[in-house]
């Protein structure tokens, strides 16, 4: 089976919501820098306008494992990261130094982008983007999620309900809270704790799982990009074996993760 793109977003310029510019948020953003330069140059009219969100502030821990230097501690992870972008490829993208669920609640906004990227490390932060996108009058188009332990990475391109696919289209892509539904179970507690140093940091996660992580989920959006379809729309990583494979878009792949097509319901309003 096949996904096509949705063509709405052809013919304008794609919004895009990066949650998070840690590990796997900062190499993204750069990551989408150089899309919207192919994009352009492939045809596209207008690229990309991405807006980040994080409240974390960059730590001694985070210099030499996340994209930032000695010189970034102490100040925002999203204003470090875009001013530093926009700056290098004369972009105009924005950035807010607040968690994304808070800025929704504090200015009273439901927030909606074309595609919403999440490089969260909690499943709280995880619940909270998915009551957003699951939300009935939610209008994102696609929820691209990168997630990651020591040596091991998950990736998925999937779709809110509210944004369904026509017969066209393919079937709906199922979202990481689908394939993974045990991230919405509230008992089971985050360990998110910060790292005092790189050392403690590295313990638990690896030098180089968020750019394996990164480099796949931006190959998923640059091949919707750039040819307007995919048979795949996930992958499973694990260094430790050095072994990845695809999740296929296909109900029997689905299946194994212990999701089933079905009438897809959507929260009330609060």
């Amino acid at each position: 089976m096949e996904h096509r793109i949705d063509r709405r977003l052809l013919d304008r310029r794609v919004a895009i919501h990066l949650v998070g510019v840690g590990g796997n948020g900062a190499q993204m953003a750069t990551c989408l820098a150089r899309l919207d330069i192919a994009m352009k140059a492939l045809g596209h009219p207008h690229g990309l306008h991405v807006t980040a969100f994080d409240a974390d502030r960059v730590s001694e821990a985070n210099v030499g494992r996340q994209l930032y230097s000695p010189a970034d501690v102490g100040r925002f992870k999203a204003l470090v990261t875009i001013h530093r972008l926009n700056q290098f490829y004369g972009l105009d993208w924005a950035a807010h130094p607040a968690r994304y669920e808070d800025y929704q609640r504090e200015r009273r906004l439901h927030l909606n982008a074309d595609i919403l990227i999440s490089c969260v490390d909690s499943r709280s932060a995880r619940r909270a983007i998915h009551a957003h996108l699951f939300h009935q009058y939610a209008e994102s188009r696609y929820w691209l999620d990168l997630g990651n332990t020591e040596s091991t990475a998950q990736v998925v391109l999937g779709q809110a309900p509210r944004r369904a696919a026509s017969a066209k289209e393919g079937p709906r892509l199922p979202c990481i809270t689908e394939l993974f539904p045990e991230l919405l179970d509230e008992a089971v507690p985050d360990d998110n704790r910060p790292s005092c140093s790189v050392r403690v940091s590295l313990a638990s996660q690896g030098l180089f799982v968020n750019d394996v992580a990164v480099r796949f989920a931006a190959q998923l959006l640059y091949e919707l990009f750039s040819t307007g379809r995919l048979s795949e729309h996930g992958v499973m990583v694990n260094l430790g074996s050095k072994r990845s494979g695809p999740i296929e878009i296909d109900p029997r792949t689905w299946r194994r993760f212990g999701y089933v097509e079905d009438a897809d319901a959507v929260a009330e309003p609060a």
